[in-house]
């Protein structure tokens, strides 16, 4: 149940990420996001293990793009997020706003591939929220 609490959590916090929330409301969610990423990578570790093993067919390959390509445009936005933060992170000095022109482009590259993903992983998705439902 812990996984779907995660996974859920990260949906509403990155629709929260583009509603116009006052500055420091979104630094925390995405502070908090960040955390909840690292979550859902960890709750997902067998992915990883698995990437060297079994045969690629094509949708296996282009699943690995987008999940890389996500992965990327994440680091990037949270990488420049940080950089560029105000209010919330104002007090480390470590402000780089030669970077945080990279932090919109690259939230929307990022939710763009988070798209993509939810397409290709659904189905696993749902099975494992049918799973926790019904066990409850």
């Amino acid at each position: 149940m812990k996984r779907i609490a995660v996974d859920i959590s990260m949906f509403v916090a990155i629709i929260l990420e583009f509603v116009g929330l006052p500055i420091l409301a979104h630094e925390i969610i995405g502070i908090a996001l960040f955390f909840l990423i690292i979550l859902h990578l960890y709750y997902n570790k067998r992915y990883f293990k698995a990437i060297t093993k079994g045969k690629y067919d094509l949708r296996r390959t282009v699943g690995l793009i987008i999940n890389i390509g996500l992965l990327i445009s994440l680091l990037i936005t949270i990488i420049s997020g940080i950089f560029s933060s105000q209010k919330s992170l104002k007090d480390l000095k470590i402000g780089n706003y030669k970077i945080s022109h990279l932090h919109k482009p690259f939230s929307i590259i990022s939710l763009i591939f988070l798209v993509l993903h939810l397409v290709f992983t659904h189905k696993k998705f749902l099975r494992i929220l049918k799973k926790n439902l019904i066990s409850k």
